[in-house]
């Protein structure tokens, strides 16, 4: 379904209800609604929604906080800065099934073990949140999203509250991101590049459930404390996608493209180290590489209100000074004084692979890759500095 449909509908039936709860019958069900992964990068973690029916007055209404406009102004800018607002959208659930029935994305259902004054309460306080004034939020990837939402509204409006009664994966927030990349290994090598730190911290379990398939299993296994009955009843299936062969995406990946360029650049470097002639183009393209990565991971660290962007590490290889030396460096002049500099980013990097393993940060094996072919230029450049000390008379 378009963007467009889905929001008039979710206008509709926000007028509809215009802020207004009505009661519920005994045949009423409030249920979690997960969605598998898609193809696109923002549906690749999965989905999760709340369902309220009620056959007796013939309501079934999904309620989803993962609305977002791409159309909004400055979308771009807003979410790469972490200030992206997603809103909590109602609508006729037949309409969100068939909408996963096209993107071929499976649905299954738990129905949740609720008193009648439960199930009452949280319509309620959905159909307050779904209200113009109340239905926006500020997104936030790991810690408030459209999992963690469902997860709180259920668990919030318990009595007595519940106890998650199995154990978390003991897994960090970075790896549990990374199982869902095998269909987009660029995406995983980005994600890579911005998410710092703190995300190599093992999650707890109410933490894993910022992703929707933990919020189906934590329930599976949760139990109410009033009665120790489980919360949630078997999860069914609403619909199941058809098996798709991801094919050998790993020729398309990162590994195969930035194993080819070390190739190119160790050819070239060769070539022009034994004639003592290293050209400049190279070396501008390369140091200017390096210098915007770190110049755009400068920005993240330094602006962005995402969680685990700050402190982040791959700073160590990817030097935003660099940008300013590729600039200077087509400077002809002024080479004889810069090309020290080569010796001083070539120790650099010699540093960072030496103490990489002993990083708190965990980085993608294809950076080795990527940050050798920075230093083997540098490399090139230095032994020839070197040889050039070495002969200068004395």
């Amino acid at each position: 379904m378009n963007l467009i449909k889905r929001l008039l509908i979710v206008v509709f039936v926000a007028l509809a209800f215009n802020g207004l709860a009505f009661q519920l019958s005994e045949k009423a069900t409030v249920s979690i609604i997960t969605c598998s992964p898609g193809d696109e990068m923002y549906s690749v973690y999965g989905h999760s929604a709340i369902r309220v029916e009620d056959p007796r007055v013939n309501y079934d209404v999904v309620f989803n906080y993962g609305i977002f406009d791409f159309s909004s102004p400055n979308f771009l800018y807003r979410f790469c800065a972490g200030k992206t607002d997603y809103l909590l959208g109602a609508y006729r659930f037949d309409t969100f099934l068939n909408d996963y029935r096209q993107a071929k994305r499976s649905v299954f259902e738990q129905k949740l073990n609720l008193t009648a004054q439960e199930k009452q309460t949280i319509v309620n306080f959905l159909l307050w949140n779904a209200e113009p004034e109340n239905r926006v939020y500020r997104y936030n990837f790991f810690f408030d999203n459209c999992a963690t939402r469902v997860r709180d509204v259920i668990a919030d409006n318990v009595d007595g509250g519940i106890s998650y009664t199995d154990s978390a994966s003991h897994k960090t927030l970075r790896t549990l991101i990374k199982d869902y990349h095998h269909k987009i290994r660029w995406l995983n090598f980005g994600i890579d590049f911005l998410v710092a730190t703190d995300s190599d911290r093992e999650a707890t379990l109410e933490e894993e459930m910022f992703l929707p398939d933990y919020v189906m299993t934590h329930f599976a296994a949760a139990r109410r404390n009033d009665n120790g009955q489980n919360i949630a009843q078997k999860a069914r299936v609403l619909y199941r996608a058809p098996e798709q062969n991801t094919g050998l995406t790993w020729i398309w990946g990162p590994l195969v493209f930035f194993s080819l360029l070390i190739v190119i650049v160790a050819f070239v470097t060769y070539r022009q180290f034994k004639r003592e002639k290293m050209k400049p183009a190279m070396d501008v393209l390369l140091y200017g590489i390096n210098g915007f990565g770190g110049l755009l991971i400068t920005w993240f660290t330094i602006y962005s209100e995402h969680p685990a962007m700050s402190p982040n590490y791959n700073l160590v290889w990817l030097v935003p000074i660099n940008l300013l030396f590729a600039i200077v460096w087509l400077r002809k002049k002024w080479r004889p004084v810069l090309r020290y500099y080569h010796l001083v980013f070539a120790a650099w990097m010699i540093v960072f692979f030496v103490s990489a393993p002993f990083l708190p940060q965990k980085f993608h094996p294809v950076f080795f890759v990527f940050a050798a072919t920075f230093f083997m230029r540098a490399l090139a450049h230095s032994l020839l500095v070197l040889k050039f000390l070495k002969a200068a008379p004395k």
